[in-house]
């Protein structure tokens, strides 16, 4: 990003930065290349199966995180994800939600020893929207 012609500030990488990421039409791509670049320090890479999917391997296991507007993080260690999100927090503005409910249209229920994902809800929404919530089943 360069600044415009004739504009002078005390601290101009840090607000053209700010701006990059906060306020332009590419800021998506910009904060993007900025988280990537930032937990790539930690050991993340890119998932191969998706661009928003970043994954690392630990003595004690996995750690998968998917960004899609919120940053859903998840790992058997938990004291190494409070780790990650201490890094997290030093790098970036964070508020930690807790676990769960919904995310991207997929119920999320937690159990003594499992989790249980469900997207009951978005299907039925989808059969009405396309006219086929009171149909019957038919064998194919």
């Amino acid at each position: 990003m360069e600044k415009p012609s004739g504009y002078v500030a005390q601290r101009e990488n840090k607000i053209c930065l700010k701006k990059a990421i906060y306020s332009l039409k590419q800021s998506p791509r910009a904060w993007t290349e900025k988280f990537s670049i930032t937990i790539s320090g930690i050991g993340f890479h890119h998932c191969h199966s998706g661009h928003s999917v970043f994954v690392r391997h630990t003595k004690s296991g996995l750690v998968i995180l998917t960004v899609y507007f919120d940053i859903l993080m998840t790992m058997s260690d938990s004291a190494g994800l409070v780790k990650i999100k201490e890094y997290l927090r030093h790098h970036f503005m964070t508020k930690d939600i807790g676990k769960p409910k919904n995310f991207l249209g997929i119920k999320i229920a937690y159990q003594k020893h499992s989790v249980l994902l469900s997207q009951r809800e978005y299907d039925l929404d989808l059969m009405q929207e396309t006219g086929l919530l009171g149909c019957k089943l038919a064998s194919t």
